[in-house]
């Protein structure tokens, strides 16, 4: 029996390692592809003075990308110049975080704006994650109750792909649970990005429109 028994010992050791091996290999995918970024900027948030907006000692510029936006144009890495842009991931039968998101973000805006700064200069887009539900003229109907300047945009799951790797923004259809009824996971933050294109930091909840505007106000001043 005791023979059996170490028998078993050895074989669960042997089982266990290529599981080891397998997870090892994720996390460092998940170093290469920027999801990293994410859980990073969380773990900083977890002390409850950190800042809201965690900026980045090196901006990283953005690799070509291609979507559509709520005009049924193209909506690209040219569609981020000029502007500091504000970036949200959801879909449109999100419940509870898009919207509440959203309704923030828009309280950011006129936080912002009454600090000064142009809203020209700003841009606030809301990204789909679920192309297959959310079709452009609708994301436009839908971003444009929270705030008639935001954006909508969608695109391909190989472009949206693309993007989010980028920015560290993992997102993951859910199994249906009727006939074209399911959830997506998708990231909570918001993602910053400077009027060159280059990715610039990361604004990870609780939002409070206040300090996030403060601290923005700081970021905007020091870049103009």
């Amino acid at each position: 029996m005791g023979a059996k028994l170490g028998m078993r010992a050895i074989n669960r050791e042997k089982l266990m390692m290529p599981v080891l091996l397998v997870a090892a290999l994720v996390g460092v995918v998940l170093v290469v592809s920027g999801y990293w970024t994410l859980w990073q900027s969380r773990e900083s948030l977890s002390d409850g003075n950190a800042p809201t907006l965690i900026t980045f000692p090196e901006r990283r510029p953005l690799a070509e990308f291609i979507l559509v936006d709520d005009e049924k144009g193209v909506f690209d890495l040219k569609s981020l110049e000029s502007h500091w842009s504000f970036i949200f991931f959801g879909f449109m039968y999100c419940p509870d975080i898009c919207p509440t998101t959203l309704y923030d973000l828009s309280n950011v805006k006129q936080e912002i704006v009454a600090r000064g700064i142009d809203a020209n200069n700003l841009q606030f887009v809301f990204i789909s994650v679920d192309p297959a539900r959310d079709k452009a003229t609708k994301i436009k109907q839908y971003v444009q109750y929270f705030d008639p300047s935001f954006l909508g945009t969608t695109g391909s799951l190989g472009q949206l792909t693309n993007l989010t790797r980028q920015l560290g923004a993992p997102f993951r259809a859910e199994p249906e649970t009727a006939d074209n009824v399911y959830s997506v996971t998708h990231s909570s933050a918001v993602y910053l990005v400077d009027p060159l294109g280059q990715y610039a930091g990361i604004i990870s909840p609780p939002f409070n429109a206040a300090d996030i505007a403060e601290q923005f106000a700081l970021l905007y001043s020091s870049d103009t």
